[in-house]
């Protein structure tokens, strides 16, 4: 008979500080680990129960994970009593895979998007499962709902992007999706499901455009900052959203949809980032306490700091309004200020960054308060910033 159990290796503790949570199988008094690939601190971890707590902002779907991780291990040990065969635990192993739901080298390309896009809806993390799910439309629109992902190759793969151009979609779009694919098949590859060797994105560049210049100067923001809107019709809450995101490191417009009371503490803003699961800590400055306080009166810890989301069940739909509403505001507040550069939502977060580079911060720096995994995708923000520079430069030499 087998034993089946959630074991926390708090004696194993990560570069991180966390140790990982693993299910334990005991079988003819041997032990094998099949680790679940999440790590906890300890102070994380509800020891009674055996289970993460709700000191992790993540604990409900880790926990949905452990049972899930521990009835398939169960119902795999069960298949193989019933075919009254002896086997071992290598066999058990050999059936298992964590969190892939015993996906095997029939599994389709669609089949597993709808569980990446099940599993990101779980997270809470709906914009990045709206992605995947449109990846998975626009793939099955161009090539059928029967692709193996095994079958993914850069054949394919180079079929979809010649699809892709002759269906008019922009080099931009063809660059988004291709990541979006290129993330699943790093995702298979982990699994296991797509052999490493036939690696498809080896020799594909994806390549996209420069978009318009997205960052204005701090001149600008301070145009905005003391722009009187108190004889515009329903401009406040908007040039307050857009200054606070400023304040708050570029902070998204998602983000600041879902800030609740309860994430302020101590004087600081906790908050996950809903795009990636990132945790943020950010102290909270005179200029950003103003705008919270003429918003929420702070007695409700559920309550959102911000006028935003206001239906229960309908919290995606009324991020999503809002932010359309947003930015035609901001439209209208670039027509009265006359700018060069129209804002956006995006606009407070690339100036952010921006005037940290002109005030002489470090890349790397401005990379860490934006949350970015590497400095790369920082650079794409100051570009332009860059260039400016070295024109600046030049103009200094040559005159």
């Amino acid at each position: 008979m087998a034993s089946v159990k959630v074991k926390f290796l708090d004696k194993k503790e990560l570069k991180d500080g966390t140790s990982p949570i693993a299910i334990q199988v005991i079988y003819n008094r041997k032990k094998k680990l099949f680790h679940l690939g999440h790590s906890l601190k300890k102070s994380e971890w509800d020891e009674e129960n055996n289970r993460p707590n709700s000191k992790n902002t993540k604990y409900k779907l880790y926990r949905k994970r452990i049972e899930r991780a521990i009835n398939d291990l169960e119902t795999i040990i069960l298949e193989l009593e019933n075919e009254k065969k002896p086997f071992t635990l290598k066999d058990i192993e050999a059936k298992y895979k964590p969190n892939s739901s015993h996906f095997s080298s029939k599994t389709t390309f669609s089949t597993y998007v709808d569980k990446i896009v099940s599993d990101l809806e779980e997270e809470k993390r709906i914009g990045n499962a709206k992605a995947y799910a449109n990846l998975k439309s626009i793939f099955n629109k161009l090539h059928g709902e029967n692709i193996f992902l095994k079958d993914i190759d850069e054949s394919l793969v180079n079929e979809f992007i010649h699809k892709m151009t002759k269906h008019g979609l922009s080099m931009n779009s063809r660059a988004v999706h291709l990541r979006e694919l290129r993330a699943v098949v790093n995702k298979a590859i982990k699994e296991g499901l797509i052999n490493e060797s036939i690696y498809p994105f080896k020799n594909i560049s994806i390549k996209s455009q420069k978009t318009r210049k997205r960052a204005v100067n701090k001149n600008v923001i301070k145009m905005v900052e003391e722009l009187d809107v108190s004889q515009e019709e329903n401009l406040q809450l908007y040039k307050d959203l857009f200054m606070f995101s400023f304040y708050n490191r570029g902070m998204n417009f998602v983000d600041m949809a879902f800030l609740k009371v309860k994430n302020i503490e101590s004087g600081r803003l906790n908050y996950t980032r809903q795009k990636t699961g990132q945790q943020f800590s950010i102290k909270i400055t005179d200029k950003a306490k103003a705008i919270i306080d003429r918003y929420n009166e702070m007695k409700n810890p559920e309550s959102y700091i911000f006028p935003i989301i206001c239906r229960k069940g309908k919290e995606y739909l009324d991020y999503r309004n809002a932010m359309r509403l947003m930015n035609k505001k901001l439209k209208k507040i670039s027509d009265i200020l006359k700018l060069d550069v129209p804002l956006t939502t995006y606009v407070s977060r690339h100036s952010w960054a921006t005037i940290a580079k002109r005030s002489g911060i470090a890349t790397a720096v401005i990379s860490e308060g934006l949350g970015h995994e590497s400095e790369e995708t920082t650079q794409v923000y100051l570009d332009s910033f860059e260039n400016d520079v070295l024109d600046d430069a030049n103009e200094l030499i040559i005159n």
